[in-house]
Formats: structure tokens, sequence, C-alpha cells
């Protein structure tokens, strides 16, 4: 089995400079709610153009190259790249979005279902942290959903599919390659959490280490699978409803 790609619609040798464009955009607006979410956890109040600014910062240094690879790597393969509405969506809008909210559900569930698991064993910062308000929920999920989907799956998983196919000499990738990248992706947007949980947990004993590698390593499958087959906003749509249902629907209807 093979992973088709659409029919290369682009010079190889022309960059996608507006869809780059428009995807940083989007970049510095997720950040913007991530930092924002910060504030609010830390009770801390910053101006508009500071936050602003620091957003900015964080698009040039983690998403301008993230993107950029993934892009280049995509027109490598035949990606439609330079077209943002096929990157987004590749099957139609209505079944990208249905798969997305059905599997973002699950994965949400997923993530509360380990943590009830591995409660008992996890040190007492992690399982007692409290979680924010809705309004605080709802920016960590979208700013999230955005910009991690940018980076692990266009950018990363992308670029690692470019990689193997060729050292591999393959024009498309295969069903290995494909799962080989998918799964390197998610192991490094697992553990790219480990650092606030450390945090949390005053270090990283294994049984954090396990949970949080196990459950983000899952979902990350999966918003990489949804991303090959059905576009970008599959993916980011699917994360960005698992946040809802971890940090809005469970502390808000059964908490």
């Amino acid at each position: 089995m093979r992973f088709s790609v659409d029919s290369p619609v682009q010079n190889p040798s022309q960059f996608p400079l507006k869809v780059l464009g428009l995807l940083l955009v989007v970049s510095v607006l997720a950040s913007s709610a991530t930092i924002l979410y910060g504030l609010m956890i830390a009770h801390r109040a910053v101006s508009l153009p500071e936050i602003l600014v620091i957003a900015g910062l964080l698009t040039v240094i983690v998403t301008a190259p993230l993107v950029s690879l993934g892009l280049w790597s995509g027109g490598k393969q035949g990606l439609e790249v330079s077209n943002l509405g096929k990157l987004l969506i590749k099957d139609g809008l209505l079944i990208s979005v249905l798969l997305a909210i059905t599997f973002g559900s699950l994965c949400g569930a997923f993530v509360v279902v380990c943590d009830k698991a591995f409660y008992t064993f996890l040190p007492i910062g992690v399982r007692d942290v409290e979680l924010p308000g809705s309004i605080p929920g709802l920016l960590a999920a979208f700013g999230a959903g955005i910009n991690e989907e940018i980076w692990f799956r266009l950018g990363i998983m992308t670029t690692l599919v470019r990689f193997g196919g060729w050292l591999l000499k393959q024009e498309q990738p295969s069903a290995a390659l494909f799962w080989s990248a998918n799964i390197v992706a998610a192991l490094l947007f697992g553990a790219a959490h480990l650092p606030q949980f450390a945090l949390m947990a005053n270090g990283l004993p294994l049984a954090v280490v396990s949970l949080v590698l196990l459950q983000n390593g899952v979902v990350g499958l999966i918003f990489g699978w949804l991303y090959w087959q059905q576009g970008l906003l599959a993916a980011m749509l699917a994360h960005i409803t698992a946040d809802i249902v971890i940090h809005v629907i469970i502390p808000t209807f059964f908490v």
C-alpha cells in the first residue's frame, strides 16, 4: 500500500511565499492566544502590543523555519502546498470536519481516561493540578491546536517523509515510511510536553514520562493520520476538539 499525493501543480523551484505568509499570520494569532492563556493562569497583565511582539518572536524563531521546511518538503513530494485551500482540506470540508470532531473527541476522552488510570502513580503536583476555567481553556485549545499541528505535522512530519523518501529513493511515500515519520513526529510531539510536567512534578519520574509519551504519542499518531489523509485543517480541528474536551468540557461539567 502506498499513500498517494496529488499531482504537482507548481513549479518545484517556486517556493509558496504567499502560503508561508498566511500561515505565519495564523501562527502569530495562535501564539497570542497561548500567551494570553499563560498570563491568565499566572494572574499577570501585559499589554496587547507586548503580547504581539512576543508572539511574533516565537513565530519567527519556531514557526517560520518549520513551516518553510514543511512547504519545501511537501512541494518536492507533489503536495499542493502552493494552494492554501488544498493544503488545509483534501477531500471536502464536511468529511474533514466530521472526522476531526469525532477523532478529536475520542482523543480527548482517551487522555482523560489515562489520567484516571495513572492517577495514583503520579506526583501530587501533577495529579492535583488545578485546571483553568473555560475561557483560558479555549485559548489554550486554539493556540496549541493550530501551532502544534503546523510545527509537528506540516513541519516535522512532512520533512521526515521527504527525507525518508530521498534516502530510500521513493517517489511516493510507502505506508511504512509514512507511519515511521508519523511515529517519530508523535514522539517528538510528546517530548515537547515534558518540560511543563517537569515543572509541576519537580522532576520527571518514570510514571510522568510514560503517561505524557503515551497520551501525546497516541493522539499525535491520529492527528498525523488526519493531516496526511484529510489535510492540515482536520489535524488542527481534531487537536482543538481534544483540548476542549480536556480543558473545558470535563472540568466544567464532570468535575
